[in-house]
């Protein structure tokens, strides 16, 4: 066995998946804990602790995860000792504390790994901003998840260095190095198992030529993924299932609050009663470890500027379920188009500086930016549909897209692959430190996510892109109505006051009565204020499909 070539940060917080409020972060790190005792090739497994009922924490943790190597926890207060191993693994991207720490006794002691979880916080972006300004070396490294996750790290960074350039005149900064490692998944424990699936079928009442479709994850409109495209286009294909077999939806994790359950229910009832729907707590180590062996298919269709990588997705893959995702964010790197499943285009609406103000001012909570974020987030529902009509009636193209899926995240997902990149990315560092002696008119921390996020979505709308009236919808009085019914719809825009006003909305869809026509021509009409602000909401127009891509004609 070798020696360790790392320690890594523990607090319990940062890896307890048996938490009434589950987040991905958590079972992230369980499964990182659980990766690196499987797979580290580690005869000493070190951890260092900032409080000693971490410690107690850590010894069991690592115990009931199987490990039989040597544990050592190790006081925060002794961070020096963080040279025995070389590295220190951290839980997020707040690095540039710890650089300071590490300056006192020399910076070419040890070298500083972060990961990205969610970057949309005030939290994460200052953290990442601090990078700049922080005693950072060549031989630390920020982690992203994602290559999307890269670009909106390097646009942050970018922003904060042309900012210190011009108050301070700066012009050299050593920033940590931007590796691209995705999250790991254990893929033998996540293979089918024949018994679970018979059972949870009949449990659920599913038939033998039924289809199961399965969203595992938490449960939240505003700060995961809204579900209205998933009613919406698996509805429409259950209404065309090959005749004896029906669609189930089975909906495996949790609600923040009765605000978020009702919301889908009355969305569910309101946009696809046809659809035989179940909810299941997903936070119960027995569903987690199951329900994929219950499904024929797995959706997540993130709309959200919180996800960076989407775990979920990667876990459906090595259980042998085809995948319908959206084409956004880290889900662009896991899920190959019509190989592994079907990525959704996404189309994403701007500006939104006001959300990012408002929300640095206070006068807007994280949930309220992400979930205005979120609300100009579209999704394609007619390529959705589509996905689920194509996997709903052929067995065979959910068999082999299944099984891509699972050699996939065989070969570049488990947690044997990922440790072993991150092996690489610790001697690489280590080599780099062996030869070391011992005006934006907005803040830059706080950027339009429009801007920020660019790389999210498949495209982004802007004057020149042209809308159409959505298939069935005659007219902009017809438009007009079909919205508001929408909006009367608990959670169908739950940043209600961001949205133009309904005079606003029958001025600019008047102009799509003649047919196709610009993003710039439909505002045209408008006041300058008034036209921005609807310019913006035509992407929740076509989130919630009142209007369409004139470019899906084609």
């Amino acid at each position: 066995m070798s020696e360790p070539t790392a320690t890594f940060l523990y607090a319990k917080d940062g890896y307890d998946t048996s938490r009434p409020r589950l987040m991905g972060r958590h079972a992230a790190g369980e499964g990182f804990l659980r990766g690196m005792i499987r797979h580290s090739g580690f005869d000493r497994l070190v951890a260092l602790v900032p409080q000693p009922a971490d410690a107690a924490a850590f010894q069991a943790q690592a115990r009931d995860l199987g490990a039989t190597m040597a544990l050592e926890a190790v006081p925060e207060a002794e961070l020096h000792r963080v040279s025995e191993t070389g590295c220190l693994m951290l839980p997020g991207p707040g690095m540039a504390g710890l650089a300071w720490r590490r300056q006192r006794f020399g910076a070419a002691h040890f070298s500083l790994v972060g990961i990205t979880h969610t970057t949309a916080s005030h939290g994460a972006m200052d953290n990442i901003a601090e990078l700049l300004t922080g005693p950072l070396r060549p031989w630390d490294a920020l982690i992203c998840t994602s290559a999307a996750v890269r670009a909106s790290v390097t646009r942050l960074l970018e922003g904060e260095a042309a900012w210190l350039a011009e108050r301070l005149g700066a012009t050299r900064f050593v920033t940590p190095a931007l590796p691209v490692i995705p999250l790991g998944v254990d893929v033998a424990a996540l293979a089918r198992d024949e018994a679970a699936r018979a059972d949870w079928r009949q449990r659920l009442g599913v038939g033998p030529a039924d289809v199961v479709v399965l969203h595992h994850g938490r449960l939240s409109f505003h700060a995961k993924a809204h579900p209205l495209p998933m009613f919406l286009g698996l509805g429409r294909a259950a209404a065309a299932a090959p005749a004896g077999a029906r669609v189930h939806l089975v909906l495996s994790g949790w609600f923040a609050d009765e605000v978020q359950r009702g919301a889908f229910q009355a969305m569910a009832q309101a946009l696809c009663p046809m659809l035989a729907i179940h909810h299941v707590d997903g936070r119960l180590p027995a569903v987690r470890q199951q329900i994929w062996s219950a499904a024929d298919a797995f959706t997540l269709l993130s709309d959200n500027i919180q996800e960076t990588f989407g775990l979920a997705p990667v876990e459906a893959m090595a259980a042998g379920l085809p995948v319908v995702a959206t084409d956004w964010d880290g889900l662009r790197d896991t899920v190959e188009h019509r190989v592994t499943g079907f990525r959704i285009p996404t189309l994403m609406g701007g500006p939104m500086a006001d959300l990012a103000a408002r929300h640095e001012a206070a006068l807007d909570s994280y949930d309220s930016y992400i979930g205005g974020a979120a609300q100009f987030t579209a999704v394609d529902v007619g390529a959705t549909e589509d996905a689920f009509r194509a996997l709903v009636a052929d067995a065979g193209l959910r068999a082999r897209m299944g099984e891509a899926g699972r050699q996939r995240a065989a070969s570049l997902f488990d947690w044997s692959t990922v440790i072993g990149q991150y092996r690489a990315l610790w001697a690489e560092l280590a080599a780099i430190r062996g030869a070391a002696a011992p005006t934006p008119g907005e803040s830059p921390r706080r950027a339009d996510p429009a801007r920020l996020f660019a790389e999210y979505p498949t495209r982004r709308l802007g004057p020149e892109t042209r809308l159409r009236l959505a298939p069935g919808i005659a007219d902009a009085a017809a438009a007009v109505a079909r919205l508001m019914a929408l909006v009367a719809i608990p959670g169908i825009a739950p940043r209600r006051e961001l949205l133009p006003g309904e005079d606003s909305f029958r001025t600019a869809l008047r102009v799509l009565d003649a047919g196709p026509a610009s993003v710039a021509a439909i505002v045209a009409a408008l006041p300058p204020a008034r036209a921005r602000r609807l310019a913006r909401a035509l992407a929740w127009l076509v989130k919630v499909d009142v209007l369409r891509m004139a470019e899906e004609e084609a």
